[in-house]
């Protein structure tokens, strides 16, 4: 599928409603932008959730993590040792 389109004199560009649709994109989705061989490539993009641990949630895992002397005794058990 081939369109035309203009650059916006902001730097925008506009998909067309047809493009949109056949790619699935809706407002607000990722794009990956790239340029190969003097063409500019959009395709969609997977953008996942990053979280900044503060330091009481690495406490948080760090306890999580932690066996107590019962739950050692068991693993020892259960491994043979």
């Amino acid at each position: 599928m081939k369109t035309i389109t203009q650059l916006s004199p902001r730097g925008q560009v506009t998909l067309p409603a047809a493009i949109r649709k056949a790619l699935g994109l809706k407002a607000g989705d990722a794009l990956l932008l790239r340029v190969e061989e003097g063409r500019v490539v959009l395709e969609p993009a997977r953008v996942l959730p990053v979280e900044a641990y503060t330091e009481e949630r690495i406490r948080e895992f760090t306890q999580a993590a932690e066996a107590s002397e019962e739950e050692l005794a068991a693993f020892r058990r259960a491994w043979g040792l």
